[in-house]
This record gives structure tokens, sequence and C-alpha cells, in this order.
């Protein structure tokens, strides 16, 4: 009795061929390298699901992000109080314009740190595809 043939499913036996420009070609390597995957696999799963959706991981320190939200709170609060001031018939003094000058120099200094956070985390985009 001879052996029995398996029958094997996911064997790929049709090719598909598909021509691309030199910028099609890019994007496309592009797209396939952020996700790990080959070109092949790429154009396969657009083409089956239309759509192949990248995910990146959200890591952050709530306590950091926390302080710094409360930062921008009593700067805001510091800063509507001397526009209401203004708005109220105030004169300009030269203690509220170094009020003002105090509360954008903070604003600049929390933007440098906010930024100094988003790029501890920029570009550690590879994630496995779920």
């Amino acid at each position: 009795m001879g052996r029995r043939k398996e029958i094997k499913e996911d064997v790929m036996n049709h090719p598909f061929v598909v021509r691309l420009n030199d910028l099609q070609y890019s994007i496309i390597e592009g797209y396939a390298k952020e996700l790990g995957i080959s070109m092949a696999e790429y154009i396969r799963q657009q083409a089956i699901c239309g759509k192949v959706e990248i995910k990146y991981p959200i890591v952050a320190d709530f306590r950091q992000l926390e302080n710094l939200t409360n930062e921008f709170a009593a700067i805001g609060n510091n800063l509507n109080q001397i526009a209401r001031y203004f708005h109220l018939g105030g004169t300009q003094s030269e203690m509220m314009c170094e009020e003002i000058n105090s509360c954008i120099a903070q604003i600049m200094e929390m933007r440098k740190e906010v930024m100094g956070l988003a790029g501890e985390f920029h570009g550690y985009y590879q994630t496995p595809v779920e």
C-alpha cells in the first residue's frame, strides 16, 4: 500500500505579478519594513483585508504627564487672570509685564520638557503585528 499524500492547504501555488514604479516600490517596501513583514505578505494583506494597520505602543510616565498638566493649568490660570485684569481696564505695569514674561518663559521651558519626553519615545515603533 502506498503512502498517503498530505494536502497542504496553505501552499501558495497561484503566483501574481505586480509591476511597480520606483516610488511605489519604495513606499510599499517602507511600510513592509515598518511592520516587519515581507513585501509579498504586505501586498497580500492589503489585497485581502484592504488595510494593514500599524500599531504603535504608547508608553508614558503618567506621573510626569500629570505634573506637566498641573503646571500648564496653573500657568493658564495665571494668564487668564492677567487677561481678565486687562479686560476690566487694568493698567499695564512693570509687575504685569514681568508676570507675563515669566508665564511665557515657563511655557517655553515646559515645551522643551514635553519635547524631551516625546523624543524618548519617538522612533520605537516596531511592534509585532497582531
